[in-house]
């Protein structure tokens, strides 16, 4: 059954894809750390959108084998795209997982590339895609994760994927310290908590009753939120790093709580009763949100192209000198990215569900992604 669209969610996926393009520009130009260090934490407010999502559609799976077709439809075309764009666009010795290319590229194509425990094969080629990486293995156990989320509620599902998390990290921070940081950043089992959380908040939003409140109400409470959550993401690496308790564990953590936060906004907005949210709703900035994946997927590509090719300035000191990069940077990104989503992500999308259902379900009509496609 095809549930009603959720635009809202569409559009705020924009923004946690903006401060991840932030995130690959500011080391750039100089700026302190703590100012862009946070900025990751898109990926964390992705991860748990996803669950929600994903519960939102499929909260009745019936067929796994469509499901895991739709969304290696949803995925991997654009991933097979931008990974072929980096290594024609950027210098090979730019492009990490070079040297072990029998290896990491093979990987990286199928999706396996976080699932190797050594970051040169998470951040291969492009880099950005050790995160797609990540959510194929969500996919893939997502269906089991759904059991457990119907038969023991959502306080089992996340505390189980937080205890998870949080033993597998400490046990790599304590006796695998060389590569704690793929632990923390990059394993799948590691970023379960983020994804699980997401699903719990999808099934808490469908079963609750709306809460009676009055439009005033509703805007305060998503102009707050909001003000949290990009506060956390500014002020938690901050604090850390002001307390000398710089970890992969405190990073994780650190994901964990902007992760509650991204979770309360999401079930707030989805219920697009206040001023804030009924105007994320409007078309075009849904269009913005539908091509965010894009953005995140080429961004990383662009600006490795203008700040680290042959004869490029490797620094960008200069604030006129970085504020016109910087433009040129989002123009080229946005531009590349309306492109990669009208020609190759929806067009590709809809012809591999489409050669699915004409192989095993001829004469049927079996419903796709939904849900605004924030997908």
């Amino acid at each position: 059954m095809k549930r009603p669209d959720l635009p809202v969610l569409t559009s705020l996926r924009f923004p946690a894809a903006f401060a991840i393009v932030l995130y690959h520009f500011l080391p750039y130009t100089g700026a302190s750390p703590w100012i862009w260090n946070g900025f990751n934490a898109g990926v964390s407010f992705f991860y748990v959108l996803s669950g929600f999502i994903l519960y939102y559609n499929y909260a009745e799976l019936k067929d796994r084998g469509f499901f895991w077709v739709a969304r290696l439809a949803r995925i991997w075309p654009v991933h097979l795209a931008t990974a072929l764009l980096a290594i024609v666009t950027i210098p090979w010795e730019n492009l990490l997982g070079h040297a072990s290319w029998r290896i990491t590229l093979p990987a990286n194509l199928l999706l396996l590339h976080a699932w190797l425990p050594f970051e040169g094969s998470a951040l291969s080629f492009n880099g950005v895609s050790w995160s797609l990486s990540v959510e194929a293995f969500f996919y893939l156990t997502f269906p089991w994760l759904l059991i457990v989320l119907n038969r023991r509620g959502e306080l089992v599902l996340v505390a189980s994927a937080f205890a998870l998390g949080f033993v597998i990290v400490s046990i790599a921070t304590i006796f695998w310290p060389k590569n704690a940081t793929y632990v923390s950043n990059f394993n799948p089992a590691g970023r379960l908590f983020e994804f699980t959380l997401g699903m719990a908040t999808g099934r808490m939003w469908m079963k609750k009753a709306v809460p009676s409140a009055s439009p005033g109400t509703w805007l305060v409470s998503e102009l707050v939120l909001a003000i949290v959550c990009v506060f956390l993401v500014v002020a938690l690496p901050a604090a850390i790093h002001a307390a000398g308790l710089d970890s992969p564990l405190a990073f994780w953590l650190g994901l964990a709580i902007n992760s509650i936060s991204f979770a309360v906004l999401i079930w707030v907005y989805a219920h697009q009763h206040g001023l804030i949210s009924r105007m994320l709703c409007r078309r075009w900035l849904a269009w913005f949100g539908e091509i965010s994946f894009a953005v995140y997927m080429c961004h990383q590509i662009v600006v490795k192209w203008l700040i680290l090719g042959p004869g490029k300035e490797k620094m960008l000191a200069d604030p006129t000198k970085a504020t016109g990069v910087f433009i040129e940077y989002v123009l080229i990104t946005i531009a590349l990215s309306a492109a990669i989503f009208h020609l190759i992500e929806t067009p590709a999308r809809h012809a591999i569900v489409a050669a699915w259902k004409r192989r095993f379900f001829p004469g049927n009509e079996r419903s796709g992604i939904v849900a605004g496609r924030p997908k």
